[in-house]
């Protein structure tokens, strides 16, 4: 199983309860390091999220606290693709919230609408609907 994984400056819970509350995403586990063993042998505070999983848009990602600094890099993006251009507009509206828009929600060749952004922790999104426009 190929997992895809996002490191985080230590803000990964914020990141977790954001993806549930926006886009319902599911908790599928997460291991802090206050429930690491005793003879573990480093220092990190006990809320660091040291793995997590979270299933979203039936995928499941790992997210940790595993990084100095969030994620600034354009080498990752998820991709949703949908039904409805109804539901590309409550969740690329719900992602963008505290962003940045990249590319505005519009209709284009290849969808009937797609749009693209960078939530507010730094992740690349491309929302778009699944039928092509006639």
């Amino acid at each position: 199983m190929l997992i895809p994984t996002i490191h985080f400056a230590g803000n990964c819970n914020d990141v977790i309860e954001f993806y549930k509350q926006t886009v319902g995403a599911e908790v599928q586990m997460v291991a802090y390091a206050k429930d690491a063993p005793a003879d573990f042998g480093a220092e990190i505070p006990p809320n660091f999220v040291m793995h997590s999983e979270i299933k979203i848009f039936g995928t499941v990602v790992a997210l940790t606290d595993g990084c100095e600094k969030p994620p600034t890099e354009d080498n990752h993006t998820f991709t949703v693709i949908f039904d409805t251009t109804d539901e590309v507009a409550d969740v690329f509206n719900k992602l963008a919230e505290g962003g940045k828009v990249v590319e505005p929600l519009s209709q284009q060749f290849w969808a009937d609408l797609t749009g693209m952004l960078t939530d507010r922790y730094g992740v690349n999104w491309n929302i778009l609907t699944r039928s092509m426009p006639k």
